[in-house]
């Protein structure tokens, strides 16, 4: 009896016999490759010879380069649909004439599908696992009820798992929600409970698999912002009703799924959030969301450097203050910008960087004397990277600690777009550990930022 495949990793390598959906072509031998570098591969064995028929199937594949745009992958674990196929190249053995075709498509549901073969994937639901979820929110699928004796001793342990929806809101058509996840493993050893919290997004029908990772990529950015390392996707599964079963099943996105080979971020890096859901709230999303394509001027540099953990420092530098540019456009006019104006009276790069300082609400005086040396000196430095005619690139150090606060001060943006009416403790800044280190750093360090932006040893 043909089993159910659940999952595939890293290194699978999947045998099966290839379904084209035209009536009348036959079934052919392939193999399903999962790879870190390359994501997912199709490899088609087949034979070109002279008395081979012309336009015989996989041949024509691979010949005119133009494969069908979904095949059905039909292994001894179950069926694996293959959607949005490409031709990605094919080698000939000669003169023995035997060759290996290479497709690769766009998205793998690791289920079978009713109706149309040729329709596009679209789906009603998709759900996501993406770091630092489950520690941003601290939902727990598990609740525990110990049964204890006279003596206080726990004689029974009850373990319920449920998954929740802990918190919901919308973005356009979109039903979102961080809900909790579980799953068992059984072995010799025992039972181990996994649980997770993932995002869901539901539309009112179907739509394409990007459509929902648009809406989710707003959320992944956000959390970028929150804890300011590297946060990838680590997997992705969809549910609609022409799928044969009503569970999610496991989807493949080839463009996303090299992400997850990267490294986990540590306990350390997540474990000093820059706002908490209580901060943020479903209205802080739904915030979020409806001003991420006006804000995506600044939002995509400044994620960029803080999802590129070997980047260096003067590409932060560059991306942070790209993003703050645009940011103090859209931010306008504050008060006492204008000691940042050059001498004609024209607005400057520092300008615009004031504004940002300003729409933190922060105070800034544990590593400058004012809020406008600081904008001269993130600017300053900017400036020196950017421009050729500036001479050499600025001090190692000062590029260091000018990196560490602009990527503080576009997170510190980014939550304010989320949720503008934070708490005064949020508002003081004093008592969070990010800015707390800033300042260590400034101090072990020996600097301080003057009033005319330049560097100073701190006394």
């Amino acid at each position: 009896m043909m089993g159910t495949r659940r999952s595939v990793q890293f290194g699978d390598v999947i045998t099966g016999m290839l379904v084209d959906g035209v009536d009348g072509t036959p079934y052919v031998a392939a193999t399903l490759l999962v790879d870190e570098q390359l994501g997912v591969r199709l490899e088609v064995p087949y034979i070109t010879t002279s008395d081979t028929a012309a336009g015989e199937t996989p041949g024509e594949w691979f010949e005119t380069k133009c494969p069908p745009k979904n095949l059905l992958l039909i292994a001894l674990e179950g069926n694996i649909s293959l959607f949005d196929c490409r031709y990605s190249g094919h080698t000939v053995r000669h003169p023995a004439g035997i060759a290996v075709g290479k497709i690769t498509p766009a998205d793998v549901v690791l289920q079978d599908r009713k109706g149309d073969h040729s329709d596009p994937l679209e789906v009603k639901e998709l759900r996501s696992d993406i770091d630092g979820l489950t520690e941003w929110t601290g939902f727990t699928a598990i609740t525990r009820h110990p049964s204890v004796d006279d003596e206080n001793r726990v004689k029974k342990l009850d373990i319920e798992l449920r998954t929740t929806d802990e918190l919901i809101w919308t973005q356009g058509q979109a039903d979102m929600a961080l809900r909790t996840t579980w799953s068992c493993d059984s072995t010799a050893e025992g039972l181990t409970i996994n649980e997770g919290v993932m995002l869901h997004s539901t539309f009112p029908a179907p739509v394409p698999v990007l459509t929902h990772l648009e809406e989710h990529r707003k959320v992944a950015s956000l959390m970028t912002f929150i804890f300011g390392c590297p946060i990838t996707w680590r997997s992705h599964s969809v549910r609609d009703q022409r799928f044969t079963e009503k569970r999610f099943s496991q989807l493949i996105k080839q463009n996303t799924v090299k992400e997850a080979a990267r490294p986990d971020p540590t306990e350390k890096q997540l474990r000093h959030p820059l706002a908490s859901p209580s901060q943020i709230g479903s209205s802080g999303l739904e915030a979020w969301a409806a001003s991420y394509e006006t804000w995506g001027r600044f939002i995509h540099p400044a994620v960029s450097a803080l999802n590129s953990p070997r980047t260096t420092l003067e590409n932060v530098v560059v991306n942070a203050a790209v993003s703050m540019e645009a940011a103090g456009h859209l931010i306008g006019e504050v008060d006492g910008e204008n000691a940042t104006y050059d001498r004609r009276r024209r607005k400057t790069t520092a300008t615009f960087i004031y504004r940002c300082l300003a729409r933190t609400g922060w105070d800034w005086s544990g590593i400058c004397e004012s809020r406008v040396g600081l904008a001269r000196a993130l600017a300053k430095n900017y400036n020196t990277i950017k421009h050729y005619g500036r001479g050499d690139f600025p001090d190692p150090l000062e590029t260091y600690l000018v990196s560490s606060t602009a990527t503080l001060v576009v997170r510190l943006l980014a939550i304010r777009q989320a949720a503008p009416d934070a708490t005064s403790e949020f508002d003081s800044g004093r008592h969070f550990p990010a800015y707390g280190r800033l300042v260590e750093d400034f101090k072990n360090n020996g600097l301080f930022i003057k009033c005319d932006g330049l560097f100073a040893v701190s006394s």
